[in-house]
């Protein structure tokens, strides 16, 4: 029996960069030495361990074989004559084909060593193309890897473009998608995985609802470097959702209704099971965050319903993402965006926020309560934004 270590955690090593997991490859054993050995077994579809004190993962080597369409529709082999070097031919990409002994010696029988030297994201083999899931993947490897020079090689890039143009990503489950979808959009550069799906076909088939305009893609990388947080970046990416160009009888202007975006954000929530979290973020920032732009135009009614409808009272964090959103909009925005102001709305809420309700409704009927602490807030909004000297 050998063991070596596989896959990201050699990449990652060999790039200089930090790594969450460790995968290993078991050569010549079987499901019961390992067991003998006080592995634990957790694979349902082919047999892969847990090592009895790391925890860490031991996979036995296997080959695959297709035998229908989708990304499971595969028979594995882990027979003990499976070699090192079939098991690697089996995987995306040759800097994911990379083993490591635990002698320290490297295995790259598909010259993963030179790819990394060149920068070039390249598929192992035409087997590639079994796996629809693998466009996505090569794409979150681009939107990763990118920032340190990557590319994708023309020939993967064809063959990911066929998988697009097959319908097998049809066949992914939403779940499989959004597990993708969510590590690029945690990744370096984001936009990299969009831009991809883009160019090989795979959006279009995934996500036909999107236009890939240069502001929505500066917003989502502005995002990027304003904060990690994956719901964040989601709502800037869902920002314009739908929008697109029209016809030549409206001369090329864009046409956009804040409806039915809020109607398209809720279809791609359900095609991919979208956190509520991400979801409802980004819902709000198509909503409201044009109106940031004006806050001083707004009325005191206007400026409470913005808060309401944010929950910011009880969630002063989803109101502080809110803005972050906001703010790579207007980074970004051709259109000049004000949004100067936005300290106004963050004035406004601690005004309303800092009121004593029990002394308020001291003597209240409890049917009148929320009219009441809402018509008090409206006072104190209205003498706020009636006095500059409060300063705004």
């Amino acid at each position: 029996m050998k063991i070596y270590l596989v896959g990201g955690a050699v990449r990652d090593k060999l790039l200089g960069i930090p790594t969450e997991d460790r995968d290993w490859v078991v050569i010549g054993s079987n499901p019961a030495s390992m067991m003998e050995l006080g592995y634990r077994q957790v694979g349902k579809d082919f047999p892969v361990f847990l090592h009895p004190t790391t925890g860490e993962q031991y996979a036995l080597a296997r080959t695959e074989k297709k035998t229908g369409s989708g990304h499971t529709a595969f028979d594995f082999n882990v027979s003990s004559t499976v070699t090192l070097e079939d098991d690697l031919k089996r995987r995306d990409l040759t800097i994911n084909a990379i083993a490591e002994g635990l002698d320290g010696k490297l295995i790259d029988p598909f010259g993963g060593l030179s790819d990394i030297k060149n920068k070039l994201l390249k598929h192992v083999s035409e087997a590639f193309c079994e796996d629809p899931l693998r466009v996505l993947r090569v794409a979150r490897f681009h939107a990763k890897l990118s920032s340190l020079g990557f590319s994708i090689s023309p020939d993967t890039l064809r063959v990911m473009s066929e998988i697009s143009r097959s319908g097998e990503l049809k066949t992914l489950s939403p779940e499989r998608i959004w597990q993708e979808f969510q590590k690029s959009l945690a990744s370096p550069s984001p936009d990299k995985f969009i831009l991809t799906l883009e160019k090989c076909g795979a959006l279009k088939a995934l996500l036909p609802e999107m236009n890939i305009a240069l502001q929505t893609l500066n917003s989502l990388s502005c995002a990027s470097t304003l904060t990690k947080e994956t719901n964040i970046r989601y709502a800037a990416l869902m920002n314009d959702i739908g929008k697109s160009l029209s016809d030549n009888s409206n001369q090329g202007k864009h046409v956009k209704s804040h409806e039915y975006e809020l109607q398209l954000q809720s279809l791609i929530k359900e095609r991919f099971n979208v956190p509520n979290d991400h979801a409802v973020l980004a819902a709000l920032v198509c909503e409201h965050h044009q109106k940031m732009c004006r806050l001083k135009e707004l009325g005191a009614d206007e400026l409470l319903s913005i808060i309401e409808s944010l929950d910011a009272i009880r969630r002063p964090e989803r109101f502080e993402r809110f803005l972050t959103v906001c703010e790579a909009i207007s980074k970004t925005s051709s259109k000049n965006l004000n949004y100067s102001r936005t300290n106004l709305l963050s004035e406004v809420l601690k005004i309303v926020s800092n009121i004593d309700v029990k002394k308020l409704l001291h003597n209240q009927p409890d049917q009148q309560a929320r009219e009441v602490v809402r018509q008090y807030r409206l006072q104190l909004i209205n003498k706020y934004i009636t006095e500059p000297s409060e300063g705004i």
